[in-house]
């Protein structure tokens, strides 16, 4: 019994040092250059929204829509690069001073692109 239990402990180490010395596979591809620029522009929208997003009526009228910021956050987060262009569109085209019905549209938006992906059921309340 001792004799067999010290042959196999011996043949485990000796077949796992002999594997030590064999390379390891790395399994690694090149990153091309269009995939860093929408990296890139993905971060940057990202940000941009974030920082529209985060003033303070805005966040108002998200919490008395029943949303809370961290969950907008959450949320932004989740989007694709092609709703972030979406909604970094519809940004761009609210007038500069951000009046309130400005800033309802960009709500509204918002929460109607996160009930179009599934992410919430706001709409359904209603």
């Amino acid at each position: 019994m001792k004799n067999t239990f010290k042959k196999s402990v011996a043949m485990v180490l000796i077949l796992t040092t002999s594997m030590l010395g064999l390379p390891i596979a790395g399994l690694a591809a090149p990153i091309g250059t269009e995939t860093l620029i929408q990296l890139d522009q993905r971060g940057q929208l990202l940000s941009r929204v974030q920082s529209e997003l985060a003033r303070d009526d805005v966040r108002a009228e998200f919490l008395e829509q029943g949303v809370s910021p961290a969950e907008v956050d959450a949320r932004l987060a989740a989007l694709s690069t092609g709703e972030l262009q979406m909604l970094a569109a519809e940004l761009d085209e609210l007038p500069a001073g951000g009046s309130v019905l400005g800033v309802i549209g960009v709500v509204f938006v918002v929460l109607l692109v996160l009930e179009l992906i599934g992410v919430t059921n706001i709409f359904t309340r209603i």
